[in-house]
This record gives C-alpha cells, sequence and structure tokens, in this order.
C-alpha cells in the first residue's frame, strides 16, 4: 500500500471495524488478493473485505470468489507458490476449515505461506457448541505451523503480525487465525503498524565453507542434488555457476515443486525417481554428494538399502534448520541461505584450487556432459514416432504440449504418472513449473487460477488427471467467470491409479484397474461447457495436435480431455 493510501487513512483509523484493521494490516504486510470460499458470504470478514473496497480513501486486497472452500484453498496455495507472498484464504465457522483440510494439508507439505482467517460464532456462542462449530485450534494444529483465536480487538495487529511472521519463517507454511464475529464488528482499538526490517539468513559459517571447499576440491566424481528449497528460495543461478565450476551432474529431488535446475542445461542428471531403488541406482558411483535444499525423503522399506551408499560421504546446506542433517546422513551440514553459501563456496574452491585441478574438473565437465548428452540421443533413438490415427501416451502428450505452449506459459502439476513432467518437459525458466509434493488430487487446476492472481500475463497450463479433475471442476466456475487465461489438460487415464507417491507408499508398483469404463467415464468436457468453458475431446494423435492449437489459439480459459490410449 502506498503512503499516500496511509496519509488518507488517517482519518478513518477512528472509525474502522477490528475486521477492517485486520485487513489492512495484511495490505502493509504485502498481502493483495483474497481467497473466498462460498460460505464466507454474509460474513462479518467479508463485509470487512468490501467496505474497504468502497472506500473512497482506502485500498483493499482483491476479492476472488470460489464454489468450494477447497478450491479456494487451492488457488490460495497455487498463489502463493507462484509469487513467493502469503496468500490469504478467507472461510466462515469450523465447517469452512474442515472442508478444505487436504489443501491445508498440501500447503504444509510444499512449505507455502498460507493465511487462513476463519469466523466464528460469537464470543458468547464459541462454548456452547452452536451448529457447524469445530474446535478449530485442535482440528488446526496438525496441518498448520501456528493457529491462534483471538480474544480481544486490542490482539488483532499484534496477531496479524505474528501470523505473518510465523507464515514466512523457515519452513514456510500455512498458519491461521480463528475470529468471533463480534470481535470483527467491533470498533478497531488498535492502528495499522509498520513491519520491521528484517535480516535475511547468512551464508554458513567460514569453517563449514572451508571444510566443503576442500572435500569438493578432494573428491573425484562428486556430484549435487538441487532440492525444493533451491527454488523457493531463489539460488538456481549460484547453483549452476558452482556446478560449472566443478564440471559436476546436477539431480533434482523427487517430486520437485518448482524449477531447482534447469532440465536442458548441460549438467543437468535426471530427476531422482520417488523409487529409492532407482535412485540409488543413479548416484551410485559419486564419492561425495552436496545436497542442497532437499525436503523429500525417500522411503525406505525395511529390506531396502539406504538411498545413498553409507562410503559416499553427503554434506546438506538447508534453509530450514529441521531438515538440516536430517534428509541423509550426512558428514557435515548447515542451517543457512543456499544462494549466499554456494556463492562463498565458488570464491573459496578458486582461492585453494590449483592449475591441475581445473584442468581436472574441465576434463570432469567434458566427461559429464558427454554422458548426459550420449544417454539423451539414446533414448531419443529409441522412440517410435506415433502416426495421426495412434493411441495417446503420456510421453506424447508431454511432448507435443510442450511443443506447442507459449513462453509465457506456466504448468501447474498433480501428476505423478511414470512419465514424468519435470523430465520430458523443457523447463528452464524458474516459474515455468508448479507442482505438488504432497500426493493430493484436486490441486493443479485450483492452483492455476490462483498463478493467474500471481501472474496476471502469463499462460497457466493446468495438468491433472481425470480422477483429479473431479476433485475440483469447481475452479472452472471462477476461471470462467473472471474470464482467465488458464487451459487445462486433463489427462484421462479412465479412473486408473497412477499415483507413484501412493503406490511407494503402500509398497504396490503395480498398475490397477481403472473406475471408469469405457461407457462410464464422466464426460469433463460436458461439465467444463456447462461453465462456459470451451472444451475439445482427444481420443488419437491427430485430435491431440488439432486440440491443442485450438486450446492455445483460443482467448480465454480453455479445457481439452485427452484419452490415453497407450504406454
Amino acid at each position: 500500500m502506498t503512503s499516500s493510501t496511509y496519509n488518507n487513512l488517517a482519518g478513518l483509523q477512528g472509525n474502522l471495524s477490528t475486521g477492517e484493521v485486520l485487513f489492512l494490516q495484511l495490505l502493509k504486510e504485502g498481502a493483495h488478493v483474497s481467497f473466498v470460499g462460498p460460505n464466507a458470504q454474509g460474513s462479518q470478514l467479508l463485509s470487512a473485505l468490501e467496505r474497504l473496497q468502497t472506500s473512497p480513501n482506502a485500498a483493499a486486497l482483491k476479492i476472488v470468489p470460489a464454489l468450494t472452500d477447497m478450491a479456494a484453498a487451492n488457488m490460495a496455495v497455487g498463489f502463493a507458490q507462484a509469487s513467493s507472498r502469503p496468500a490469504v484464504l478467507v472461510l466462515n465457522t469450523g465447517l469452512g476449515l474442515a472442508n478444505c483440510l487436504a489443501a491445508v494439508y498440501g500447503a504444509s507439505r510444499i512449505k507455502t505461506p498460507l493465511i487462513i482467517l476463519l469466523e466464528e460464532p460469537n464470543s458468547e456462542l464459541i462454548n456452547e457448541d452452536p451448529p457447524l462449530s469445530i474446535h478449530v485450534l485442535e482440528l488446526a494444529a496438525p496441518v498448520t505451523k501456528w493457529s491462534c483465536q483471538v480474544r480481544s480487538p486490542l490482539e488483532i495487529t499484534r496477531l496479524t503480525r505474528r501470523a505473518i511472521t510465523e507464515a514466512n519463517a523457515p519452513a514456510k507454511g500455512p498458519v491461521l487465525i480463528s475470529i468471533p464475529s463480534d470481535i470483527l464488528a467491533q470498533k478497531a482499538q488498535t492502528k495499522v503498524v509498520d513491519p520491521p526490517h528484517t535480516s535475511p539468513l547468512g551464508a554458513a559459517d567460514h569453517t563449514f565453507i572451508l571444510k566443503t571447499a576442500r572435500s569438493l576440491v578432494s573428491a573425484q566424481n562428486p556430484c549435487l542434488i538441487a532440492g525444493n528449497e533451491v527454488s523457493q528460495y531463489r539460488a538456481r543461478k549460484e547453483l549452476a555457476t558452482l556446478a560449472e565450476v566443478l564440471g559436476a551432474p546436477v539431480y533434482v529431488e523427487s517430486l520437485p515443486t518448482g524449477v531447482n535446475f534447469a532440465n536442458r542445461h548441460p549438467q543437468f542428471g535426471a530427476v531422482l525417481p520417488f523409487d529409492t531403488d532407482k535412485s540409488r541406482e543413479i548416484l551410485q558411483g559419486h564419492d561425495l554428494i552436496l545436497a542442497l535444499g532437499m525436503q523429500t525423503r525417500l522411503p525406505t522399506g525395511k529390506d531396502q538399502a539406504p538411498l545413498v551408499n553409507p562410503r559416499t560421504a553427503v554434506i546438506q546446506i538447508n534453509v530450514d534448520p529441521l531438515l538440516a542433517g536430517r534428509t541423509m546422513q550426512s558428514i557435515a551440514s548447515a542451517n543457512a541461505d543456499i544462494a549466499e553459501s554456494l556463492s562463498r563456496l565458488r570464491a573459496e574452491i578458486q582461492l585453494i584450487a590449483d592449475a591441475k585441478w581445473v584442468n581436472i574438473a574441465k576434463q570432469r565437465a567434458q566427461d559429464t556432459i558427454g554422458a548426459i548428452q550420449n544417454r539423451r540421443q539414446k533414448a531419443e533413438e529409441s522412440i517410435d514416432y506415433p502416426k495421426e490415427s495412434d493411441p495417446i501416451s503420456v510421453f506424447w502428450l508431454l511432448r507435443i504440449l510442450d511443443g506447442l505452449r507459449p513462453q509465457n506459459s506456466i504448468i501447474l502439476s498433480d501428476l505423478t504418472t511414470e512419465s514424468d513432467p519435470t523430465s520430458v518437459l523443457s523447463l528452464e525458466g524458474s516459474s515455468a513449473f508448479i507442482g505438488t509434493n504432497a500426493g493430493l488430487e484436486g490441486y493443479a487446476l485450483a492452483a492455476a487460477a490462483g498463478t493467474q492472481w500471481a501472474s496476471p500475463d502469463s499462460m497457466p497450463i493446468a495438468l491433472t488427471t481425470d480422477i483429479s479433475f473431479l476433485q475440483a471442476p469447481q475452479s472452472l466456475w471462477t476461471i470462467s467467470r473472471l474470464k482467465m487465461q488458464v487451459k487445462s489438460v486433463i489427462v484421462n487415464l479412465k479412473g486408473k491409479n497412477d499415483n507413484l507417491v501412493q503406490n511407494a507408499i503402500t509398497q504396490n508398483m503395480g498398475r490397477k484397474q481403472g473406475w471408469f469404463g469405457q461407457s462410464d467415464s464422466p464426460n469433463a468436457c460436458e461439465l467444463a461447457q456447462s461453465m462456459h468453458v470451451p472444451a475439445y475431446k482427444a481420443r488419437t494423435m491427430g485430435e491431440l495436435n488439432e486440440g491443442l492449437m485450438e486450446m492455445f489459439a483460443a482467448q480465454g480459459p480453455f479445457l481439452i480431455d485427452v484419452e490415453i490410449g497407450a504406454k
């Protein structure tokens, strides 16, 4: 909010309600969009937002309505991922929180800052167990970083400030403020305050940097793993520079939630599979692993060997203090800013490295790049190019989508199929891909709508399965009503469970018979058209090409239902 707006507000402060001060404080903290569940209509929270919007002297958060609380929550998650700003989710009663617990759980797994505002019954009724009431703080505890219940208008500014701090502090995550309706309506007893200047987390200490530099210089075959914190805390450039100095391959942790490392970089090794045995096979032969910002710990069964050979040295750097030293058994770990640590690490290596080591690193780079190029060439040569009349596979859907999508597109994916989008798609820019590692259905379509608010000039593309789409088709209503540029690609597996995360956890990697047959599969196109979203059905490769070109030529939202008929 601008200083002139606050000057205009000076005369209004004495007339504001507690709810209005709450939203003005959020604006001051950097929030500017609120995603609102349907049951919030008529609530004191929404009324406060609407009063600010109609005031000639005050700014207000934009209101994005959704048909379900779950859709609103996933929109907020997508917005927070795309913008790196805290998203505001407005709900009514404890039932609103219960309706979207899965999405809040997803935000906690993705480490996404989310401010949940929950209006409760009047203070004198809370202990009377009124209809639709729930013990909100107990319900929120397992899936939020912090939660509170406002007891007085005097608390609103202080608790809002703490909520923002908790949501943005590593590890980022969702927080909840529960506010009785009567307190929201009362005259404000506090004023909006300026947030303090916060000093960022610094680099790892000099001793750690020096020892790590020496370990990397003395290693025969080092590698790096780019975890989700690399993209979340903007360390991609520093990682690429260090990898090029070392000449080492870079692998990406399983289930990336962003572009941790450009997958067309000549030193991009692979996205580590969620299968521990396959990932171990990729990492074997490396005598030192520098693991940067890893969040996902691969499941290891009781009869499985660990991910990393005990003879391999592991060094970790994490922003989240609860992850440093925990992701894998390591010889050293640091809780520090990744980008700053990598910059100092590169400088230290250049100080201690001699000409002999520089030549070794150059040769290692040539060998690494050559091996990766050979592997890519062999994979390309083994591909059978389909005819127009052939059935569609997930791999070819991703390949053709990648070739046709515009440069300003952002892929939002909840696919965990065998053809991994983060390997098949060309992902160079830091905002080219946003995903989830929570294994939840219903994420991608709603998150794409939220992303549009974070990046208005972009074209979000929701990449989701038929089952996942059916968890949140209501998001199409918001997309259509607000005339968003969101494109929806339904990977129609006939209800087949191809979720590798769930299958790995249950130790059942086999394919299962789908829920839907040829005749009883729900018609996604008719559902989209009922919400005024143009749609297209593709069953063959020729129809896929035609449908994707029509989708990208269309102004506004569009849905293509792609029937998968081949591996």
